[in-house]
This record gives C-alpha cells, structure tokens and sequence, in this order.
C-alpha cells in the first residue's frame, strides 16, 4: 500500500512540474491581491502567478495538518479515557471474582438415589 501510494504522490508531482514548465508564460503573468472596502483599501505589490498558487497549496497543507493534530490529540484522550475505564473494570472484576463463597445455593431438599428426599447442609457464615 505504501508503495502506491508513493507512485501517486511521485506521478502527481510530476505532472505539477510538467504543467508548470509548459504554462510558464502564463503562471509567470504578475497578479495583485486587491481589497476595496468602505472604510479600507489594500492592494499587494505584485507577485507572479505560480507563487499565489503555490503559497495558497502549503497554507492548504497547514491548516490540514494543525487540524489532524487536534484531531489526533483528542482521539489519543479518549483511548487514555477508555483505557483508564478498562482497567477500572477489569480490577472491580478480579475483586468480584476473589471474594469467598458464604452460602451455596442449594435446594432445601436433595433427592437421594432410593427417592428419599434428605434435608440440606447447613453452611454457616463465618461473618455473621
């Protein structure tokens, strides 16, 4: 899987380039930013082409990797959350498991092999 990947990442690079070498004209063309409001106007000195698009990819690329990782911090919490949450079951599940037997439940008649119902033992507690 990796190294397809990498062959589309390395296909799609090239063809960047390729574009680039063969619209050099054009994407060479300068271009300014301007903003005209009621209260406010800039223009920015002008910038060629290629390096708006390029600038505008790796502030793409940015913003997309800050919000992975917030995204990733958050899921690593609540796999600690649902970790700590295990543990705390699986230590409440041993303590139920280790507790002694104080009474059985048997019945208060067993029959016996002749068909004569005999009485139960009694079991007594020992905390009582």
């Amino acid at each position: 899987m990796n190294y397809i990947k990498a062959i589309l990442v390395a296909a799609l690079v090239a063809l960047s380039i390729i574009f680039m070498i063969q619209n050099i004209e054009a994407l060479s063309h300068p271009l300014t930013i301007r903003l005209n409001l009621f209260f406010y106007q800039f223009e920015s000195t002008p910038y060629a082409t290629y390096l708006i698009i390029m600038l505008a990819f790796f502030v793409g690329v940015l913003v997309t990797s800050l919000l992975g990782m917030v995204e990733r911090f958050r899921l690593r919490r609540t796999i600690k959350a649902k970790d700590n949450e295990i543990k705390s079951l699986n230590r409440e599940l041993n303590s139920l498991r280790n507790l002694p037997i104080t009474s059985a439940a048997i019945s208060p008649e067993t029959p016996t092999e002749n068909g004569e119902a005999t009485p139960a033992p009694v079991i007594e507690d020992k905390d009582a």
